[in-house]
């Protein structure tokens, strides 16, 4: 019988190695940060120090993995064994409510603070690709953002879509802190809800009544509110990241760039809906 390896590099890491190691009786997860060349990525930059500041205070809460241990971009935490989430979205309404509850850590980027900086910052995105790629998105601009800028900032994840939820023997948990911020909590809840985040992550888009359920599980009912009288400006947000990418990998990576052109066309008839 031959030994199980203690060193395994698995799947899914997109920028960065992510290692399952054995050490000590116990298997661990250990991230080892990369940078793609170019520009740094717009939405989801590689932040070391901050995944270890947000494990370090969700992981006892069991919100998210436990950490290890932290040196210059090497990440270490526990790995929680489980399968990806896959449905029943009040859980993930419930979990990201708890973890919205805490105080934000100073330490963290600051993120979007309103529905009228979302949009600008999408428009970043949407100005840096050929007009042609973003003449429909466009179209589906916000005219008239919000610019009230959120009373609370909460610890915000900015990716909590499928491919971050593990349903664990404790119940679900957030994983991949890579790029958290202090913002708005109506961030979180757009990109869960987002159909192009779905479809990145190779799933189905949830369904009207898969959407409803979560909103009316998540326990903050003032976030909800402003998630309905602001949605269009982070979904916006989310389709210019979308076109932003399709343009950086349309020759590098052309079938990534393609999944995420479909994201786009669904983000879009996301936005129509919303009008």
């Amino acid at each position: 019988m031959t030994d199980r390896p203690s060193r395994t590099l698995l799947a899914g890491g997109y920028r960065n190695e992510v290692w399952k190691v054995r050490a000590g009786g116990r298997w661990l997860i250990e991230k080892r940060y990369s940078e793609e060349p170019g520009d740094p990525n717009p939405m989801y930059p590689n932040l070391p120090d901050h995944e270890a500041a947000a494990l370090q205070l969700l992981g006892p809460r069991g919100l998210a993995p436990e950490l290890v241990s932290h040196e210059p971009g090497v990440v270490t935490y526990r790995y929680v064994p489980g399968a990806m989430w896959r449905r029943g979205t009040a859980a993930v309404a419930t979990l990201l409510g708890d973890v919205h509850a805490l105080p934000p850590l100073r330490s963290l980027r600051e993120l979007c603070g309103s529905a009228a900086e979302a949009v600008a910052h999408g428009d970043t995105m949407v100005h840096a690709v050929p007009a042609r790629m973003a003449a429909g998105l466009l179209t589906l601009r916000p005219r008239s953002p919000s610019s009230q800028l959120v009373r609370r900032r909460s610890l915000v994840h900015t990716d909590c879509g499928p491919g971050n939820l593990v349903r664990s023997a404790r119940g679900l948990v957030l994983i991949d802190w890579q790029c958290p911020g202090r913002g708005d909590a109506v961030e979180d809840i757009a990109c869960f809800l987002s159909p192009a985040m779905m479809i990145l992550y190779q799933m189905a888009p949830h369904s009207p009544a898969a959407c409803d359920e979560f909103l009316a599980s998540y326990p903050d009912r003032s976030t909800v509110r402003r998630y309905h009288r602001d949605a269009a400006a982070w979904h916006y947000r989310i389709g210019g990241y979308c076109v932003w990418r399709a343009h950086r990998l349309a020759r590098s990576q052309p079938v990534i760039a393609e999944r995420y052109h479909r994201a786009l066309v669904a983000e879009m008839a996301y936005l129509e809906g919303l009008a």
